[in-house]
């Protein structure tokens, strides 16, 4: 159990080092320690935010317009979410340069 979880773990942060790095030539130099903690630790957890997201984007999208429908008929909740849980994510994963942007602004 212990080694298909490590060999997952690995795959993740190997997959993201790979998909990211296109995308270091294009940041600024900003040195080498922020670009591997980038690299290792951010891109990892926003990976995992992304799969998270990616799990519960109909769920909420679902409750939360049941919720909402007898008080209000605003149509765009499902893009909301969408926004949210999806793309903000994924653009901090696979389009932000690397060692870019670590403050969150």
């Amino acid at each position: 159990m212990k080694i298909a979880l490590r060999r997952l773990l690995i795959s993740v942060q190997l997959g993201t080092l790979i998909a990211i790095s296109p995308a270091a030539s294009f940041a600024e130099d900003v040195g080498a320690g922020p670009k591997i903690f980038d690299a290792i630790v951010l891109r990892t957890l926003g990976t995992v935010k992304l799969a998270v997201g990616m799990v519960f984007l109909i769920p909420t999208s679902v409750l939360y317009t049941l919720l909402r429908m007898p008080f209000d008929s605003d149509t765009g909740i499902y893009q909301e979410a969408a926004e949210m849980l999806v793309i903000e994510p994924a653009n901090y994963v696979f389009r932000r340069p690397l060692g870019e942007d670590l403050s969150g602004d």
